[in-house]
């Protein structure tokens, strides 16, 4: 049941992938993250190593909406971003084996034309490769750029170790000799009290975060240069049915329209883990407003 202390995120509009791109070669569309940027959407998902991009507008046949570049062979990505400074897009990868024998994360670099450029690994190791990081965002603080790493997993473990609530983990990653290195960690304070942690984004100092288990956003205010957040900040639960019951059971990414308004999209529904409920609103993009 959602709590009654908890207030609810208000749908503006909402409407399924496969409605907006041509997927004859992609039966499943299963989003993982989205970035805003001048009034358009671009989506990455973890079954493709492939971005899309969105018109504002989310009718069909919108002439905005289309594939970006071209797919390259490998897994999908679980994130994107964008440093203004810099022009580039960032996806992340969630993890992958490295030479060490650990899973660490990997960041692939994008210019506004959507030409590859480059891949770094993130020196951060993780137990399983299906259980690492899950959101990113770019930031530049006295002249220095930096992304935000959001772990999956409380205390950045896989599910089962990191199934303790409250233990949110955010890397600050700096790109120094040949990698992206963690120069410091937030914690998220116990408010966010999720069950795992599935997309982020900065606006600002404003700081949300998604999870998919719990079907939560938590909006806070992140200090820069002290890396960490001040107070506890706020929880929105996403809609329920009538009877408390999750509606959006799938949310992967979420991308800052206005300091009021979110964008998010969904993954596909598992069936052997989700009620078929789910299926209304799995393989979308949603659009939110914050309530006051």
């Amino acid at each position: 049941m959602a709590s009654q202390k908890t207030a609810t995120l208000r749908l503006v509009r909402e409407r399924k992938l496969e409605d907006l791109l041509a997927s004859r070669h992609r039966t499943k569309l299963e989003a993982s993250g989205v970035f805003a940027k001048d009034g358009e959407f671009f989506a990455v998902f973890d079954n493709t190593r492939r971005a899309a991009r969105i018109g504002a507008s989310l009718l069909p046949g919108d002439a905005g909406h289309r594939w970006m570049g071209v797919a390259r062979p490998g897994e999908g990505y679980e994130a994107i971003t964008y440093n203004a400074d810099r022009r580039r897009f960032y996806l992340m990868i969630e993890a992958e084996k490295h030479k060490d024998g650990t899973y660490k994360g990997v960041i692939e670099e994008y210019d506004e034309a959507w030409r590859y450029k480059t891949r770094k690994w993130v020196d951060f190791p993780f137990e399983k490769r299906n259980t690492g990081f899950e959101g990113l965002a770019a930031l530049r603080w006295r002249g220095s750029d930096y992304l935000l790493a959001l772990c999956e997993g409380n205390q950045c473990r896989p599910k089962k170790k990191g199934a303790k609530r409250g233990k949110g983990r955010v890397h600050v990653l700096r790109y120094t000799h040949g990698m992206w290195q963690p120069v410091a960690r937030i914690r998220l304070p116990r408010r966010a009290k999720f069950k795992d942690y599935s997309g982020m984004a900065l606006r600002g100092d404003r700081l949300a975060i998604v999870s998919q288990e719990s079907s939560r956003l938590w909006v806070g205010r992140l200090n820069r240069g002290r890396w960490r957040i001040n107070g506890a900040g706020r929880v929105y639960d996403f809609p329920r049915t009538k009877k408390g019951k999750k509606l959006y059971c799938t949310v992967e990414g979420v991308s800052w329209l206005s300091t009021t308004t979110v964008v998010t999209v969904s993954d596909l529904r598992k069936r052997k883990k989700h009620p078929a409920r789910c299926d209304r609103t799995d393989q979308s993009i949603h659009i939110f407003h914050l309530p006051a």
